[in-house]
This record gives structure tokens, C-alpha cells and sequence, in this order.
């Protein structure tokens, strides 16, 4: 009789269980599961913040200023997140950390002028371009710097992670007399006032910006060596937050807010 009664109480816990278990199959299928292309957009959106990665260190684009995040790419971002409906939180690292923060989730986005090159786009999604720019040098009055073959028997400094860097690492690394890296744009830039590198390879917006500012060691500059775009960065699968991104960029083009931060961080028309 107990075994009878053991066995009727186990035939009711399991089709109990199995009436739970397609209850809730029946739940999930009612329920629409968002394709993995568009569930960052709407957690953003959910959560009311997105989340935006930056050096922090790339003047005008980026720098700090009081201890506040200021630049460029800061009111970007801060207009990103207000057309998008919600607000921005901005996670500062190295520059070299900001590809690898956006591939783990720490971030959603990099606003931090990373110009788009073949190698970064296997590993992140690259916007329509915010910016234009490309290649120069700042260099030292006693040397001459007008192309990049004359970065040959040459101290150069380099920032981390840029596509300065890339580019002299690429082409010249075997041809200049030595190679400094830092962290930081402004380092690179203290040590060729100071004379320890010859040269400083950048982008030119980021040069010419830093020059006009305070040129005291009598710096000059060189032309443009390529053409770089600058845009913003998600990741590949997150194709609806990137469709939405490049919407807005095309609207800051036509109504004029990409120019208007132009003239503001660099002084054109």
C-alpha cells in the first residue's frame, strides 16, 4: 500500500513538473527574444545610459581638465546619448585598453577618434566617419621631416596604440634610429619640446591643434603623409546600435552640429 501510494505521489510530482516545464516553454514562445544584433541598443535603452569608452588623453579630441573629461569627442558623445533619450557614462582608460574594455562589455561604445584601419575592423565595427583626417609629424626645428622617408636615422615618439604608431611600426621601424612609446599624447609631446625624440608622428588634427595652442621650442609640422576616417566603434554583432549610430552622425552632418564642434575644438570655418 505505501509503495502504491509513494508511486502516486511521484506520478504527480512529475506531471506536475512536466505541466510547469511546458508552461513555461509556452511563456518564452509568447515571449519575443531579440536578436543578438540589437539587445545592446535596447539595454541601453532599458537601462536609460549608454556607456562610452574614451582615452581621455588626445587633445582636442579627448583630455582632462579639472578633473573633468572635455573635448571634442565629449560632447559628441554627451549629444549621442541625447538624441538617443538617455544618458551617457563615460569609463576612461589608456588608449591601448579601449578596444579590449568595448570587446568584453565593460563598454558600449568607443567615441575616442579611433581612425578606422583593416586590422581594428576584425575586431570592432567602425561608424561612417564623424572626422577626416591622416598622418603627419611634428618634429624639431633643427631636423627636416617633410615626408615619411625622412623619419630615416631618427628618434621618434610614438603614442600607444594609435595609428601613428601603426603607421611608423609598419613602414619605418627597421629604418629610424629608435622608437619611444607613451601612454599619452601630451608625453610624447613634453619629450620633443624637450629634445629626448626628434620627432612626434600623430594624426594631424591632434598636431596642429597642439601646436597652435603653445609652440614655444618653435615645432614645425609636416603635410598630411594619408587619409584617416574617424568613427565610432561598436562591436560587429550589435548591427541595430550601429544602424542607429550612423542615422544619427548623418543628422549632426545635416543640421550642422558636426561642424559646429568642429569650429569650437579647432578653430575652422
Amino acid at each position: 500500500m505505501r509503495s502504491m501510494i509513494a508511486y502516486s505521489r511521484r506520478a504527480v510530482l512529475l506531471v506536475g513538473g512536466l505541466t510547469m516545464l511546458a508552461g513555461g516553454l509556452a511563456m518564452l514562445a509568447a515571449k519575443p527574444v531579440l536578436a543578438q544584433g540589437s539587445d545592446t541598443l535596447a539595454k541601453i535603452r532599458a537601462k536609460g545610459t549608454i556607456v562610452i569608452g574614451n582615452g581621455g588623453a588626445f587633445p582636442p579630441f579627448e583630455f582632462m581638465e579639472n578633473s573633468q573629461l572635455t573635448g571634442f569627442d565629449r560632447d559628441l558623445g554627451e549629444e549621442i546619448a541625447k538624441r538617443l533619450g538617455v544618458r551617457a557614462e563615460w569609463i576612461v582608460s589608456d588608449f591601448a585598453g579601449l578596444i579590449p574594455g568595448l570587446t568584453s562589455g565593460r563598454t558600449d561604445v568607443i567615441i575616442s577618434a579611433l581612425t578606422r584601419t583593416p586590422e581594428r575592423e576584425q575586431r570592432i565595427a567602425f561608424s561612417r566617419a564623424y572626422y577626416q583626417t591622416g598622418i603627419a609629424a611634428a618634429y624639431r626645428a633643427d631636423v627636416t621631416v617633410a615626408n615619411p622617408d625622412d623619419l630615416t636615422g631618427k628618434i621618434v615618439g610614438l603614442q600607444t596604440g594609435t595609428a601613428g604608431e601603426k603607421f611608423t611600426r609598419d613602414s619605418y621601424a627597421d629604418k629610424v634610429k629608435e622608437l619611444k612609446t607613451y601612454p599619452e599624447f601630451p608625453l610624447a609631446l613634453r619629450d620633443l619640446e624637450i629634445g629626448r625624440v626628434q620627432v612626434v608622428v600623430n594624426t594631424m588634427p591632434v598636431l596642429r591643434y597642439n601646436l597652435a595652442r603653445s609652440n614655444r621650442a618653435g615645432l614645425k609640422l609636416s603635410n598630411v603623409w594619408d587619409a584617416r576616417d574617424i568613427g565610432i566603434n561598436t562591436r560587429p554583432a550589435d548591427t541595430n546600435l550601429m544602424a542607429e549610430i550612423n542615422k544619427l552622425l548623418s543628422d549632426m552632418s545635416s543640421d550642422g552640429f558636426l561642424k559646429s564642434l568642429e569650429s569650437k575644438w579647432f578653430g575652422t570655418n
